[in-house]
């Protein structure tokens, strides 16, 4: 299977760029700062030849793909640099070589004096690359924004066709630097050699399928030429520190963190969020269920408290007093795994939102039954975590439309109603109402199974429980899911993951997480 996870040799904050804001760090890296646009060809190319070859040290034949913007000249360049290093290269020139200029015409030049063969592709014979170890393709660079057609469409399928190992340059070319949607036929890139910060298609779905194992180089273009940015790839590194707990610490100092959920054949959804609250570390959780849910709950989870509320098997309006007077001195509570969606239980809602201001974390049934009027209650103490049908529920819009924009309709929202937004899906963002926004592609195909997001709810709640600030219980909570799925894996096959399996490795999460603090 080909590898699809994202490595860093650069000591960055990881900020992730459009094409404009890449351009832009480039030419103030040119400009302002001095450094010769050839001289950041060479960084460029030279970096991705020592990161081919340290992924393929057996390799001894290479074909090298170019066009004729920058991203050519750093493929020329890096041929240059392989047959330096013994690689028998070849270069395959997709445009007229007339039409060079400026670093790529000089790198040609060079090239000329080598002993290099280059072939000129036209759309009369495309060629197969099945004869080489490796194709570098550095066809098209981030500033593609249309599909690709004729003979250069018919190229990129050669590549995907006859190519035994595919390493792109800066991004799979058919690919936009600017969204994370396909616009048309891609290479299918096994490695994706990228420059100084991630790019949208890099980290985001679908286009990340296409890119491979991404690793991001450092070629001198420094940390403040990079400006205007509010999207940022979530790493261990931009996490808030988690420490070990004082030897003399004891329950009381890490929260009560009530969970509230659950509808008859729905039980489930809540009493996971709740192991999964304790286990990453509240001092004490409750589970609030109907009373008809109640004996369910005290038998699954012995460490966990739990509260009856109302008399049925599903949460009515008479109920939300009594809960909220339970409330009153907790300190965090998350609502809506499996509670339903009738009239009685909306209406237990939002009483409920009226008459706490605990800070809350609302996901699920609680996403669907939110109302419009209830956002300003809301405002600065929530944090929702819809998947991306309940967001489009949500804003009355389709899942395409959301998919679409999704980054924007997020900060929007978050920043518009000042409610955290978790968006999730294979890359989940976490749009801050600042007008922040993190993207976390932690994670693995385990967690494509029910139980997931109450996990992530319950995970969130836990760290809230403990003090975190609500934005940073969310970051927290995204990354040790995602983490702990990634590890499931290490003893289990994905299909065979239970959330429950997931829960028992958050304590291995926590444990790295310490380690790097």
């Amino acid at each position: 299977m080909k590898q699809n996870r994202w490595k860093t040799q650069a000591d960055t904050d990881m900020e992730i760029l459009s094409s404009f804001q890449m351009a832009k760090a480039d030419s103030f890296t040119i400009n302002n700062i001095g450094i010769p646009s050839a001289v950041l060809m060479e960084n460029a190319s030279g970096a991705f030849v020592r990161v081919l070859l340290e992924k393929m040290p057996e390799m001894t034949s290479a074909a090298v793909i170019c066009g004729s913007g920058n991203n050519g000249g750093d493929g020329l360049a890096a041929a240059r640099l392989l047959s330096n290093a013994g690689i028998h290269t070849d270069v395959y020139l997709a445009c007229d070589p007339e039409k060079l200029k400026g670093d790529a015409l000089l790198n040609l030049n060079i090239l000329k004096n080598y002993p290099i063969n280059i072939f000129a592709i036209t759309d009369e014979e495309i060629p197969s690359f099945e004869s080489y170890d490796v194709t570098v393709d550095a066809l098209f660079g981030t500033g593609l924004t249309r599909p690709l057609s004729g003979y250069l469409e018919e190229l990129v399928n050669s590549i995907n066709l006859s190519s035994e190992f595919t390493a792109s340059v800066d991004i799979p070319s058919g690919l936009c630097g600017d969204t994370w949607l396909t616009i048309g036929t891609a290479v299918d890139a096994d490695l994706t050699i990228t420059f100084a910060r991630p790019k949208f298609p890099h980290v985001m779905y679908p286009a990340r399928k296409l890119c491979g194992e991404v690793i991001i180089v450092d070629i001198s273009i420094p940390d403040f030429a990079i400006t205007g940015c509010h999207t940022y790839l979530l790493t261990p590194d931009n996490l808030p520190v988690v420490t070990p707990r004082e030897p003399d610490s004891h329950k009381g100092n890490f929260g009560h963190a009530v969970v509230i959920g659950g509808s008859i054949g729905k039980s489930g959804a809540v009493l996971m969020a709740s192991r999964a609250c304790a286990v990453c570390g509240a001092g004490l959780t409750t589970a609030a269920v109907p009373k008809g849910l109640i004996r369910t709950a005290e038998n699954s989870n012995p460490e966990i408290m739990s509260l009856p509320i109302g008399e049925g098997d599903f949460f009515t309006a008479d109920g939300a007093d009594k809960l909220a007077e339970f409330l009153e001195n907790k300190s965090v509570a998350s609502i809506g795994m499996g509670i339903g969606t009738n009239d009685d239980t909306a209406e237990f809602l939002d009483r409920l939102i009226n008459k706490t201001k605990l800070p809350l974390i609302i996901d699920a049934d609680g996403i669907n039954l939110l109302k419009k009027k209830q956002f300003k209650k809301l405002d600065g103490r929530c944090a929702i975590t819809p998947h991306i049908g309940e967001f489009a529920r949500l804003l009355g819009m389709t899942t395409e439309e959301v998919n679409r924009d999704r980054i924007n309709l997020a900060i929007n929202f978050a920043s518009d109603n000042g409610i955290i937004v978790v968006l999730k899906s294979a890359d989940t963002l976490i749009a801050l109402p600042n007008g922040l926004v993190f993207v976390d592609i932690s994670g693995s195909p385990a967690l494509s199974k029910g139980g997931s997001g109450d996990c992530l709810t319950g995970l969130i709640t836990g760290y809230a429980a403990q003090g975190y600030d609500l934005d940073f219980a969310c970051m927290l909570g995204s990354f040790t899911l995602g983490r702990a799925a990634e590890l499931v894996l290490e003893t289990m096959n994905e299909k065979t993951v239970m959330t429950t399996d997931i829960i028992n490795t958050v304590g291995r999460v926590l444990n790295e997480l310490e380690q790097n603090s």
